[in-house]
């Protein structure tokens, strides 16, 4: 039995790589088109060898950029991939990748060893084509080498890979989006922004005022390692059903996600349209493959979203892997699937090709602190950042200079870092509640913003300013409830008492959080928008 295995490496950079949202979207149809939809790459390369009946080549997988194949011939397995790697670099050009290939005597043997030598290959630098000689025009938004391209005219000189993508941004065709749209919405390519800068009378994205904030959410499942060691397992009882498992397995985390993003737009994103009477959704999706997605949602719906779609996921999974263990006689398989999720605040002019790598930060956090907390069943669990200043892509470096005052041999950190969607402290409803609090109209707000910024200066002024808040909250009858629901949300977030001489928990070590920061930031994307979402609960 012989084997292959074909990934994408570093997709997110490449997606984002012009930073123009247009580029994003037809690069998001680009990669989208390579495996999946009607007239994929894929089937046109199978379909150019004559092997189109499924007979030659069996596939495990084939979604997200990634496949997997299996064939008893070796001579006929490399005829495939000698094509295939070359429509893959003219389908899209400076798109990185790794293959290997392997045999062994079962399907589980040969796959193994293609993973091996894929693994080998991944450090593998392919050369970027044109290649440039020191005298060549150079694309002024990524420094490839440009080509003749028709856009140059207007865009100026322009790289292979961005002249690609804007060949896909004509939509009229997509099929990505389709994964987004609810059966009945009716949802077509128009209903879905392509434009940031507001330059163009259709596409424009639908911020809310003036304020151009957006949130950059990327997200990625957890447990997948558990369930694939399952499938594994109940495989080697029988090979030849080795590849009907794993792309049943493929199929059913497709499904979830899908079901999930179609709920996450139905609930959050046509609601607030239909009563803004927007031309365009407030969001733009820019992948989904397998348990992985990232969408671009207007800030002050971005945590709504995040929690409608964790839960939706969580929900789709528990049918999809009863339906599976049920259908293919499997056993022992997790009840769900969780998430993780790094979420990214900036202005729509700030670069998004740092801002991906941010997220991918945020959500490598979120993924490794509820790990820690339940390796067997982790629960799914958010890290968010808002971009203030220059944009850095390092989540260590952020809370280190931006996040951290020291004094002495104690570390006082604005943010608790990871949150949860449920039970689990810290709670984001929690969070969000406390963002809540602070904006009331009665809630003297004010001397909580001035205490972040003097905790950088001097800890003792800011311990008099909160003791002195707190006085004057306290000796107000009508603003008393007020602090009594924010010192129990600050207990309940990180067991932060009320007779605290500031509002920060002491982890050991030193260390000692609050969730206040966390709980401004929200407040002031919310207050730089109309100031309704706070009301509906959509604090973000």
């Amino acid at each position: 039995m012989h084997s292959l295995v074909f990934e994408l490496n570093s997709i997110q950079p490449y997606l984002f790589a012009s930073g123009r949202l247009r580029d994003v979207a037809g690069a998001s149809e680009l990669l989208d088109q390579m495996t999946d939809g009607d007239g994929n790459l894929l089937d046109n390369v199978l379909n150019a060898l004559g092997m189109g009946d499924g007979k030659t080549i069996r596939f495990s997988r084939r979604a997200g950029g990634a496949i997997y194949a299996f064939c008893d011939d070796r001579d006929e397995l490399m005829r495939f991939l000698r094509l295939w790697t070359l429509a893959v670099q003219q389908w899209a050009p400076g798109m990185d990748f790794s293959l290997g290939m392997g045999e062994g005597c079962t399907h589980a043997e040969a796959f193994d060893a293609a993973r091996r030598a894929m693994n080998a290959d991944a450090n593998r630098k392919r050369p970027n084509l044109p290649p440039a000689s020191p005298l060549t025009s150079r694309s002024r938004r990524t420094g490839l080498a440009a080509i003749d391209a028709k856009w140059r005219a207007k865009d100026g000189p322009m790289d292979a890979p961005t002249a690609r993508k804007k060949q896909m941004a004509d939509l009229s065709k997509a099929g990505f989006l389709k994964r987004f749209a609810p059966p009945d919405a009716d949802l077509k390519w128009r209903d879905w922004p392509t434009d940031l800068e507001g330059k163009s009378d259709t596409g424009a994205f639908p911020f809310a005022g003036d304020d151009r904030t957006v949130a950059l959410i990327h997200a990625d499942g957890n447990g997948l390692g558990q369930l694939l060691m399952h499938i594994r397992d109940a495989a080697k009882e029988d090979d030849n059903r080795f590849v009907e498992l794993f792309r049943a397995f493929s199929n059913a985390v497709a499904a979830t996600t899908q079901s999930a993003a179609q709920q996450a737009t139905e609930k959050v994103l046509l609601p607030v349209r239909e009563k803004e009477r927007s031309q365009c959704l407030a969001a733009r999706p820019i992948l989904l493959g397998g348990d992985d997605i990232t969408v671009i949602v207007r800030a002050d719906l971005a945590m709504e979203y995040c929690k409608v779609f964790a839960e939706a996921f969580e929900s789709a999974s528990r049918e999809e892997l009863k339906k599976l263990g049920e259908d293919h006689s499997v056993e022992g398989l997790p009840k769900r699937l969780t998430l993780g999720f790094g979420l990214v605040f900036l202005r729509a002019s700030q670069p998004f090709h740092m801002a991906i790598h941010l997220a991918e930060d945020l959500l490598g956090e979120a993924k490794k602190v509820a790990k820690a907390l339940n390796q067997d069943d982790p629960e799914s669990s958010i890290a968010f950042h808002r971009i203030t200043g220059s944009l850095v892509d390092d989540y260590e470096q952020i809370v280190a200079r931006v996040l951290s005052h020291r004094f002495g041999d104690e570390t006082f950190i604005d943010t608790l870092g990871v949150y949860y969607f449920k039970e689990q402290q810290p709670c984001l409803d929690d969070l969000l509640e406390l963002a809540r609090t602070l904006g009331a109209d009665d809630m003297a707000r004010g001397p909580t913003r001035q205490l972040m910024t003097l905790m950088g200066h001097d800890k003792a002024q800011a311990e008099r300013r909160y003791r002195r808040w707190r006085r004057l909250m306290a000796d107000d009858k009508d603003k008393t409830p007020r602090l009594k629901k924010y010192d129990e949300l600050m207990n309940a977030l990180s067991s932060i008492s009320k007779n605290a001489l500031l509002p920060y928990d002491n982890s050991g070590n030193g260390i000692c959080r609050s969730p206040l920061g966390d709980a401004l930031a929200l407040l002031s994307l919310t207050r730089a928008q109309s100031g309704d979402n706070m009301q509906r609960g959509q604090a973000a």
